[in-house]
């Protein structure tokens, strides 16, 4: 008996029709511990993002078109059936659970893993008190308790020479707006934010410095609940954390204190939170037990946070030059060695004990994506080390890769040839560098938005009647997620229909894709940093400033199917990545 059919005895026991569960922590992270990753151990299906519907006789896993190739490969056998999101004959998750409680039935949700914004949208009409459905199943398959939370809790202070703002001077923005709100309490459960509030990092979540806390400011105090036990609080770098936030007049409470806070609040006051981060659970309490009003906003910390100051971008130029060196060494001993006969992992590894061999790169930003000819049509495919592929020849080979710089977070991703490639193959290559090449080059007036900027990446592939199922440009943060919100470059609007502006200083990536299943993958990933271009009298226009100088592979660009304004970007680009990157792709 799989651990499946337990938790449907367990949702029988509670009177449950279907049972919501996904990979994620009480704070929405996207990226998450493994101690969090319920879905993955229950389906198999390991992606980054994904909602496993479990019914009494039939499973639903949603995603994402970044991993429908991946999903399919991974749910064979298991009797859950794939339902691709943004996907025409596909339900969304809001509408599928609309389907079912409209015949009666009832549909729960764990209530520390989903955010209050998800079971007020979807419309659940059950809530299951901290995944006790999955807990008792568990328990009960595996004849013991599920294990407890094991994490290195190590925070260390992210002094002001780096982040290049007080935690005073933080907090006291964040006041301010709440006396312009007239709204008494902010409530923050989002990991990066809190990261940022406090000059501080964690290592909670592999390749993602953060540490498990909550923040609550008031207009006229501050609490951080840090994550302790276990004597945990006795250690000298806690104590230096603790003392270091005090003196920003910064009140330090454990991590699992912040229920119990909650409990002791006086009621009927005014709160904010954002909507998409707080799990339902806290949000109940505050509104149903306490009568507080509450409002769907972050006191604009996560817009503070995107725009980088002075000093974060002085620092990430600095990291993305080292890393640039880095990858372009790969990839030129890729192309003057033979690794027909080596596999992905290999080089995945090779690649990250050359990053990681720099003084000042102390970990990667996520899992190297090294892959070969059809594996590369996989957007997040990952080579372990007896589950991958050798390296094909005459055929393409795609590396996603970043690291966590003392400066800077990075990502970049690049896909040469192996060999002599095909006529389909440098085509398609051709359309995908036009597109980073001419988002990369835009100019735009001061208040458009990434949905405005997307079709300029899009339009090659679109020309042609292809698209690519994913965003085209995400947000970095500095020395924390290589993802980041709210600002990002994408043809579909986003859920709450409003987005974000692009302000000088935000990091966004610019990466097109075209992906042929059973044949290849291709994506080109460079770094952008917004900027001032010129002050008219029809307004501020903006611009872009690349971080990332990695050449594009020669071999595969079809110079007569550019333009002539095409060519001279990419003979600049290639030009400048000579100077930029010390190293030269042949």
């Amino acid at each position: 008996m799989s651990l499946l059919d337990f938790i449907r005895k367990e949702m029988v026991m509670k009177g449950y029709d279907y049972f919501f569960i996904k990979d994620c922590d009480p704070h929405m992270s996207e990226y998450v511990n493994d101690y969090y990753k319920f879905r993955t151990l229950i389906s198999g299906f390991d992606g980054s993002n994904g909602t496993l519907a479990i019914g009494q006789r039939d499973a639903f896993l949603f995603t994402d078109g970044r991993y429908f190739i991946q999903a399919e490969n991974q749910l064979k056998d298991t009797g859950i059936e794939l339902m691709k999101l943004s996907t025409p004959g596909f339900p969304t998750i809001k509408e599928f659970i609309k389907e079912k409680t409209d015949s009666g039935l009832k549909v729960a949700c764990p209530s520390l893993i989903f955010s209050f914004r998800e079971y007020s949208n979807f419309g659940f009409n059950a809530l299951d008190d901290e995944n006790s459905v999955f807990l008792n199943a568990y328990k009960k398959f595996r004849g013991e308790d599920y294990p407890a939370l094991d994490i290195d809790k190590m925070i260390n202070i992210l002094p002001e020479e780096i982040s290049g703002e007080s935690v005073s001077d933080k907090i006291k923005k964040v006041q301010k707006k709440l006396v312009e709100k007239d709204i008494f309490y902010f409530f923050s459960a989002a990991l990066d934010v809190n990261m940022w509030l406090l000059n501080i990092r964690g290592n909670a979540i592999k390749y993602n410095p953060l540490a498990l806390s909550y923040v609550v400011i008031t207009q006229n105090a501050a609490t951080a609940f840090l994550y302790g036990s276990d004597g945990y609080a006795d250690t000298k770098e806690f104590k230096e954390v603790m003392d270091y936030l005090e003196k920003n007049r910064v009140k330090v409470l454990l991590y699992d204190n912040f229920e119990k806070f909650i409990n002791i609040l006086p009621g009927k006051k005014k709160a904010c939170f954002s909507f998409d981060k707080m799990p339902v659970k806290y949000a109940k309490k505050l509104i149903d037990d306490k009568g507080f009003c509450v409002y769907n906003y972050d006191c604009d910390v996560s817009l503070m946070k995107a725009v980088k100051n002075e000093t974060e971008i002085e620092n990430i130029r600095k990291a993305y030059q080292k890393d640039n060196k880095v990858v372009s060494d790969f990839l030129n001993w890729i192309k003057n060695n033979d690794v027909v006969n080596m596999n992905e992992f290999d080089l995945s590894k090779k690649l990250d004990g050359m990053r990681l061999s720099e003084d000042e790169c102390y970990d990667l930003s996520f899992d190297t994506i090294s892959a070969s000819g059809p594996n590369a049509a996989m957007m997040h495919y990952e080579a372990k080390e007896n589950e991958c592929s050798v390296i094909l020849n005459n055929n393409l080979y795609l590396v996603d890769s970043g690291g966590q710089w003392k400066g800077g977070t990075t990502d970049i991703t690049r896909t040469i040839a192996i060999g002599t490639p095909t006529y389909e193959m440098k085509h398609d290559y051709t359309k995908v560098a036009r597109g980073m090449l001419a988002l990369m080059n835009a100019s735009f007036l001061e208040g458009c938005t990434g949905l405005n900027l997307d079709i300029l990446a899009r339009e090659p592939m679109w020309e042609e009647g292809e698209d690519y199922k994913c965003g085209t440009g995400h947000g970095i943060g500095y020395m924390l997620s290589v993802h980041e919100g709210p600002q990002a470059i994408r043809w579909l609007q986003s859920l709450n229909g409003k987005d974000t502006v692009l302000k000088p200083g935000m990091l966004l990536s610019d990466e097109p894709g075209i992906y042929k299943e059973g044949k290849y993958g291709i994506r080109i990933e460079n770094i952008l940093l917004v900027k001032e271009k010129c002050v008219t009298t029809d307004g501020r226009f903006l611009c872009f400033e690349c971080l990332t100088y990695v050449p594009l592979d020669e071999s595969l660009i079809l110079r007569d199917e550019m333009t002539a304004k095409e060519l001279n970007w990419l003979d600049d680009y290639q030009d400048k990545c000579k100077t930029n990157s010390g190293a030269f792709v042949q």
